[in-house]
Formats: C-alpha cells, sequence, structure tokens
C-alpha cells in the first residue's frame, strides 16, 4: 500500500494529478485512504493507452464524454445519411420541397382546367354559365378553406352542428 505522495513520486505525477485520477475513478482507494502500488501503476499506464488510443482525453473525462460513444453516434448519423441519400437516388425518397412544388403545380393545373368547364358546357348561354362558374369558385374555395382550417388543427366537423 502506498500514499498518494508515494504514488505520486513513483509515477512522476504532482499530489494534484494524483488526487485528480483519483476523483476520476482511475486510482482505486482502499478505506483507509490508500492506494495499491502495482495497480495504480497499472491503472494509469490503461489510462494512458486510453487517452494515446484516442479514445478518452481530460475534456471528455471532465465533462464525462464518452469518445467511442459519440464516435458510434456519429457513425449512426453518417450511415443514415447516406441511406436517405441512396433512396432519393432510387427514387424510393422525394425531399419535401420539391414534392410541395410538383402538388402546387399539379393544384394549379386542375384549378385553371376546372374553370374552364363553364366556358365549355354553356357555350353562349350567359347566366348558365354564371352559374356553373359560382358553383365551380364556390366548390373550389370550400376545398381551400377546409385544406387551411386543417392545417391549423381544426375543421367545421369538429364544431357541434347548431340544430
Amino acid at each position: 500500500m502506498a500514499t498518494q505522495a508515494e504514488i505520486a513520486a513513483h509515477l512522476d505525477l504532482s499530489d494534484r494529478s494524483v488526487r485528480d485520477l483519483k476523483k476520476r475513478g482511475v486510482f482505486h482507494v482502499d478505506a483507509r485512504g490508500n492506494m495499491d502500488l502495482d495497480a495504480c501503476r497499472v491503472a494509469y499506464i490503461r489510462h494512458l493507452r486510453e487517452r494515446a488510443a484516442g479514445r478518452a482525453s481530460e475534456a471528455a473525462d471532465e465533462e464525462g464524454a464518452d469518445l467511442a460513444l459519440e464516435r458510434a453516434l456519429l457513425a449512426r448519423e453518417q450511415r443514415e445519411r447516406i441511406a436517405l441519400e441512396n433512396a432519393e437516388t432510387r427514387k424510393e425518397l422525394v425531399r419535401i420541397g420539391d414534392y410541395t412544388a410538383a402538388v402546387v403545380s399539379v393544384l394549379e393545373m386542375v384549378k385553371a382546367k376546372v374553370l374552364r368547364v363553364p366556358a365549355k358546357v354553356a357555350k353562349s348561354d350567359g347566366k348558365l354559365k354564371a352559374r356553373i362558374a359560382d358553383a365551380l369558385i364556390e366548390a373550389l374555395t370550400e376545398l381551400s378553406q377546409t385544406r387551411i382550417a386543417e392545417e391549423v388543427g381544426g375543421s367545421d366537423d369538429d364544431e357541434p352542428d347548431d340544430l
């Protein structure tokens, strides 16, 4: 068994460094506060190997960070990013911005076609053409308002019916 000062002298460390290593759990202390010199030497060598291998650092020790865990998390994020890119390349996945633009474009084409219906159906009958146009505009407006109400978090269906 050895004192903190003896461990420091044996390992060419300062008393403060030995205290820090004890605090971080590298060195183990018995009930009397003494440490096994051989066990401390082996623990210190293993600690230095870990740091040299890049699996541990003083900053990581102080923050309680686990470099191996961080690397594993980074590797998983990179793997997921590559999987998403591959799915997009295979056309199994589409970016939301591209999808939204395509849907908006299709809806605009549908609206334009629907609004041409009154002229085709009523031809020269102005009153019929106006009634059909009004009905179609009302239906399109109602559909667009329903969509907005659903996006905001409610719709007309959520409200109780007035009797």
